[in-house]
């Protein structure tokens, strides 16, 4: 473990790259700007500073009337009741003062600065190795369980993404597997008797007017939220496939090689594709993801070519980078529905 120094005013002029391209919040360093503050204004600061710095914070946060599973603003919480707070970390983010950051590796910047010296580049301005530093702390907190993420969960959590999600993505597949129609000369849904067999009874119903279809589409559009077919057949595959090991292909690793190889794009005076690539795979490898991968199949996930495909894949989908507590990085929950504790 090794303690670090990171100047306010760099990690406040890195905050707009940090959060397009690494999914980064202030709260994720909440606790190193408060033990800031704390050290450098132990008797707090003045009435005519801090009105500055006053935000509304909720207190009280009361729960909507249940509409009913199919609506979508189900448990959507009402405005709370607020209460006028200082804003420290806004506060301490205007300062000059340094945070202190430790993480495990206490060789970090060494191999940073090696890596850049190897793809020879010089990085005047110090955006790419501050950026990637700021990064491996982010990561060192995700893999301890330390990392604030949006993500609140429940009780409900676990059963929704390990048992409940692979049942409605397998609903959704049944749903949306088409047929070829020889009249139309196109490949269309099937709207035939359903049958349904709980072990005691099996009944058909006709479907009539596709109503039985159609309450199923609105259900899993607000509680599964797949765009498509092939988007809920690669959920299956990837994340509820029986596989050996831990799956290289995760949040992280996802979220770490998009905003890399993005980072370089746009910052860095490297120009050919496969030497951005190159880097990308040495700051992965740097961090330690192809230390902990076991199967050949996950092997395959530590060259450039796989990283190429995979980036491309991601930016056609839209991602978006955002951290997920670690015990469900792999998981995804549905974008359609608001609540954090009514999963289904």
């Amino acid at each position: 473990m090794t303690s670090y120094t990171l100047p306010i005013p760099e990690l406040k002029r890195l905050e707009p790259i940090l959060g397009e391209l690494f999914g980064y919040r202030r709260a994720m360093f909440e606790n190193e700007l408060l033990n800031v503050y704390r050290t450098k204004y132990p008797n707090g600061i003045s009435k005519e500073v801090a009105n500055n710095y006053m935000i509304a914070c909720p207190f009280l946060n009361e729960i909507a009337v249940d509409n009913g599973a199919f609506d979508y603003h189900r448990y959507a919480p009402r405005p709370a009741s607020t209460s006028m707070e200082l804003d420290v970390k806004s506060f301490i983010m205007d300062t000059e003062h340094e945070i202190t950051i430790v993480l495990s590796n206490d060789t970090i910047l060494r191999q940073l600065d090696k890596l850049l010296q190897d793809y020879g580049e010089k990085d005047s301005s110090e955006t790419i190795r501050t950026t990637l530093f700021i990064v491996a702390a982010i990561y060192d907190k995700h893999v301890k369980g330390e990392l604030y993420t949006e993500i609140t969960t429940s009780e409900n959590t676990l059963p929704y993404l390990q048992q409940v999600r692979p049942e409605m993505l397998k609903l959704f597949e049944l749903l949306n597997t088409k047929r070829y129609s020889p009249s139309k000369k196109k490949e269309l849904r099937v709207f035939n008797p359903i049958t349904i067999d709980n072990g005691v009874k099996k009944i058909t119903l006709d479907n009539s007017c596709h109503w039985l279809t159609d309450l199923l589409d609105d259900y899993l559009q607000i509680y599964l939220g797949v765009k498509s077919l092939e988007e809920a057949q690669a959920e299956l595959k990837e994340v509820y496939a029986e596989k050996k090991g831990r799956k290289a292909d995760n949040m992280s690793y996802n979220l770490i090689m998009y905003g890399t190889f993005h980072l370089l794009q746009q910052h860095s005076s490297l120009s050919a594709k496969s030497k951005l690539l190159d880097f990308v795979l040495g700051y992965l490898k740097l961090l330690g993801f192809f230390d902990i991968m076991r199967s050949k199949e996950e092997d395959k996930k530590s060259n450039k070519e796989y990283i190429n495909a995979a980036i491309a894949y991601l930016v056609k989908q839209g991602y978006k980078p955002q951290w997920k507590p670690k015990q469900i990085e792999d998981y995804n929950f549905s974008p359609n529905n608001q609540s954090t504790e009514y999963l289904w």
